[in-house]
C-alpha cells in the first residue's frame, strides 16, 4: 500500500513539474514574442510621440507584417493618426488575416507566424436570425517547422455583423490545422460556429 501511495505521488509529482514547466515556457515565449513586435515598431512609436513627421511608406511597411498590422493600428489609434493607415489594409478581409497570425503565433498553437498566409473564403451563415460573415484563410510553414508536413492548413475568424468595423475583435479565432484538401471552409466555419462560438454565449 505504501509502494502505491508514493508511485502517485511520484506521478503528481512529475505531472506538476510538467505543467510548471509547461507554463514558464509559455509565458517566456510570449514575453520574447512581445519584446520582438514593440522593437519592430519602436521607431514609429517615438515618433508618434514626439510628433515628428511620418511616411506613410513607413507605415505601409510595417503593416504589410500581417503579425504587426493590429498593433499598428492600435498605436496609431492612440495617437490619433489614423490618417497614416493604408486603406488598402483597413478591411475585415486584411484585419482577419492579423487575427490569425497573432493567434497562431501563440507558444500552444503554432507557435509561430506562418511563412504563408492567403485568403481562401468568406461564408456567411444564419445565427439566430442574423446573418454573420467568417472568414477563412490558408496558411502554412516551411521546414523545420513541425507543421511544415501538413502543407496548407485553414485557420478561421468570426463571426462579423455586416456593419462591424473592420478591426474590431472576432468573438473567435480558430484553426484545427485541417489540411485544405482534408476540408472545405464551410466546414471549418461550421465547426467553430458550433463547437467555439455558440458553447460561450
Amino acid at each position: 500500500m505504501k509502494i502505491l501511495f508514493f508511485a502517485v505521488l511520484a506521478v503528481i509529482f512529475v505531472v506538476t513539474v510538467i505543467l510548471l514547466y509547461r507554463n514558464y515556457y509559455v509565458k517566456r515565449k510570449f514575453r520574447k514574442l512581445t519584446a520582438l513586435k514593440y522593437k519592430l515598431i519602436e521607431p514609429l512609436v517615438l515618433k508618434l510621440a514626439s510628433k515628428q513627421d511620418i511616411a506613410e511608406d513607413e507605415v505601409l511597411s510595417l503593416v504589410k507584417n500581417p503579425s504587426l498590422r493590429h498593433a499598428v493600428l492600435r498605436v496609431l489609434e492612440l495617437h490619433k493618426r489614423m490618417d497614416l493607415f493604408p486603406a488598402l489594409y483597413f478591411t475585415a478581409e486584411k484585419a482577419g488575416e492579423s487575427f490569425l497570425v497573432n493567434w497562431l503565433e501563440f507558444p500552444t498553437e503554432l507557435g509561430s507566424a506562418p511563412d504563408e498566409i492567403e485568403f481562401l473564403a468568406n461564408v456567411t451563415i444564419d445565427d439566430e436570425g442574423e446573418t454573420v460573415d467568417y472568414y477563412v484563410y490558408k496558411f502554412k510553414t516551411n521546414p523545420p517547422h513541425w507543421a511544415a508536413q501538413h502543407g496548407w492548413m485553414t485557420g478561421v475568424t468570426g463571426p462579423y455583423l455586416k456593419d462591424n468595423s473592420p478591426y474590431e475583435i472576432p468573438l473567435r479565432v480558430f484553426s484545427r490545422f485541417n489540411t485544405v484538401d482534408s476540408t472545405t471552409p464551410e466546414a471549418e466555419v461550421a465547426w467553430v460556429h458550433e463547437n467555439i462560438h455558440q458553447h460561450d454565449d
